[in-house]
């Protein structure tokens, strides 16, 4: 079998900052503080903690370093606050689809998930009020800048009626913001801040950004500082190393980081562009596939023709030497099985190409095995 072509997404291995570069960098900050480490252990490096609170996570952090959180990327940060806030059998509501990772984490932890229904412009607030009311949730989850798989953004006034039900319920919000800083003009308007609600914002540098580096933060708006010093007794989250969260400081400068993150963006955008024009160029003989043009972020998610299910489209792929993640698994409960996710941005063009023949491939495959 040729190389196979990756698109579930996760970490690419190479970035805008390749592995040398980086090396390169973190030895400047290779000496290390043994109290400096110690003092920093819980939270994470405070230079850099203020960086993001002033630049990356401001209006989530309330401008206070002391608010945030730093981790191995968002997941980390994700499963710290689940760890440290639900039960077994709480329940977390979340989008209707949402992220598969999230899911995943907070099934390992014995919560219960349950999907809140909605359309292009977020959960729909009496849909949310009345699951409010049933479930009375430890939790709400959602990614309302740019979710996951869809890659829309929220209306501005779902997510005010979001914020202020979550406020009104004494619920936590938990907003999952790792693909905002791929989004322009993303220092407007904050809803869940204006409507009072205590929610905590989870976000990372993007992937493709820096080679091997995964930072994440948690910024934390509206808690209590009893349940902040809670948070902080049970320590912080995997810690990044000290040294990367040095160098990471000084990359998190606006001047430094906004130029790569114009790059990233534009390559994102070049590469679904292509993406979308071969789907249309390979596929558009079979009318009941379709997918959906995102937005923002990374992902592409598509609609398969009735009877297709992702999961064994994923195995006929792997044999023709293509990866993606069946839609089945970014679903809380009734799982729409006719769905897929592509996440290409970090593939070359040529690659891009020659992955849609292969996916076009696999479709005509099973196509003909259901006659």
């Amino acid at each position: 079998m040729s190389r196979i072509i990756n698109w579930m997404g996760g970490w690419p291995k190479e970035g805008l900052i390749g592995a040398g570069e980086w090396e390169e960098r973190t030895e400047r900050f290779a000496e290390r503080n043994k109290q400096e480490e110690a003092d920093e252990q819980a939270q994470g490096l405070g230079a850099l903690r203020e960086r993001i609170a002033e630049e990356a996570a401001r209006s989530a952090a309330e401008g206070d370093p002391s608010r945030v959180f730093i981790a191995q990327g968002a997941d980390a940060a994700i499963e710290w606050l689940a760890r440290s806030l639900l039960r077994a059998q709480d329940v977390v509501l979340v989008e209707r689809p949402t992220s598969r990772s999230a899911l995943q984490l907070f099934n390992r932890l014995g919560a219960i998930p349950v999907s809140v229904p909605g359309d292009r412009d977020g959960m729909d607030p009496e849909a949310l009020s009345h699951a409010l009311k049933q479930y009375r949730p430890k939790l709400v989850y959602a990614a309302v800048a740019c979710t996951d798989p869809e890659g829309r953004g929220w209306s501005g006034e779902r997510r005010l009626a979001l914020a202020e039900r979550c406020r009104d319920a004494g619920v936590m919000l938990l907003r999952d913001d790792r693909q905002a800083l791929l989004l322009p003009g993303r220092r407007g308007a904050d809803p869940e801040a204006e409507a009072g609600a205590a929610f905590c914002s989870v976000g990372e540098l993007p992937p493709g950004l820096v080679a091997d580096l995964r930072l994440g933060w948690l910024a934390c708006r509206g808690i209590g500082d009893e349940r902040l010093r809670m948070l902080t007794s049970r320590g912080g989250p995997a810690q990044v190393a000290l040294r990367d969260q040095r160098a990471a400081a000084d990359l998190v400068l606006p001047e430094t980081l906004e130029p790569l993150l114009a790059t990233q963006r534009f390559v994102c955008r070049a590469r679904i562009g292509l993406l979308l024009e071969q789907l249309k160029l390979k596929l558009n003989k079979w009318p009941s596939l379709s997918w959906t043009e995102p937005q923002e972020g990374m992902h592409v998610w598509v609609s398969l023709p009735e009877g297709l299910d992702g999961d064994v489209l994923l195995r006929a792929a792997w044999m023709h030497g293509l990866l993606f993640q069946p839609g089945s698994a970014f679903y809380a409960d009734e799982p729409d099985r006719c769905k897929l996710r592509i996440t290409a941005v970090h593939t070359e063009e040529k690659q891009i190409r020659t992955g849609v023949k292969l996916f076009e491939a696999s479709v005509n495959e099973m196509l003909a095995r259901l006659g």
